[in-house]
């Protein structure tokens, strides 16, 4: 068992592992420095997802008890879970940050969208002949979509914080490092997403080494979400 999930791991440059562990310690971060903030809550959350989107998805594949259907739907029913507490999570998050008007009604239209998107997913799982190929290329647009999303709410962002000149240094704004890391982790991982279904079926080695970036760009949102944790300013500060 042990050898298979080092071969797992060892696909995708043991990123996997690592991510987890950021994921435990950024966890234990927010617990401790959470302030009884409602966005920081949603954050912990958000964490906690991750780590259960890894943790015994991974264990029960490598100790081989469900088929490989019964593996794709529990893979992208997890994901499409997390995906859903990461958009609440930083719903929450850019509520409080973008003042605009027409920004918040765009990203309670994108909350939408996204819950009634994967409402539809959760009832296609249960359909019988639902293919494991398009279960996994659905699931991959919804990715891409939740991805469209974040990356239109941090452009919000941007516009509004540099309508003004900043009074204060950006690095030391929690929602700057926050939203920098998201952008760039949203508007790398579109593409890849896109076309990940045919690199797949085409180039593996290739699609494991795409997977291993999209594990270190999220490896370098958790920094920037612990940092925020640690700050003394609000989160969306």
């Amino acid at each position: 068992m042990i050898a298979r999930l080092i071969n797992i791991w060892s696909r995708t440059f043991f990123t996997e592992p690592v991510l987890i562990l950021f994921f435990i310690a950024c966890f234990v971060v927010g617990l401790f420095n959470h302030r009884r903030d409602k966005v920081k809550f949603f954050f912990l959350i958000y964490l906690v997802s991750g780590i259960l989107l890894f943790v015994p998805q991974r264990i029960l594949f490598v100790c081989n008890i469900l088929t490989e259907k019964q593996n794709a739907i529990l893979e992208e029913y997890s994901n499409t879970i997390f995906e859903l507490a990461e958009f609440l999570a930083f719903y929450y998050f850019f509520q409080r940050c973008l003042l605009g008007n027409l920004a918040r009604r765009m990203l309670r239209l994108f909350f939408y969208c996204l819950l009634a998107i994967s409402a539809t997913f959760f009832v296609m799982l249960t359909f019988p002949g639902y293919t494991i190929r398009e279960i996994r290329a659905h699931s991959l647009v919804i990715n891409v979509i939740e991805f469209f999303f974040l990356f239109i709410m941090c452009l919000a962002y941007y516009r509004e914080l540099f309508t003004d000149i900043p009074v204060k240094n950006l690095f030391s704004r929690p929602s700057f490092l926050i939203v920098t890391s998201t952008f760039f982790y949203s508007i790398l991982m579109i593409p890849f997403f896109l076309i990940a279904n045919d690199v797949r079926k085409e180039e593996l080695i290739l699609h494991n080494v795409l997977y291993a970036c999209h594990y270190l760009l999220l490896i370098i949102l958790l920094i920037s979400i612990s940092k925020a944790f640690l700050c003394k300013a609000r989160i969306t500060t």
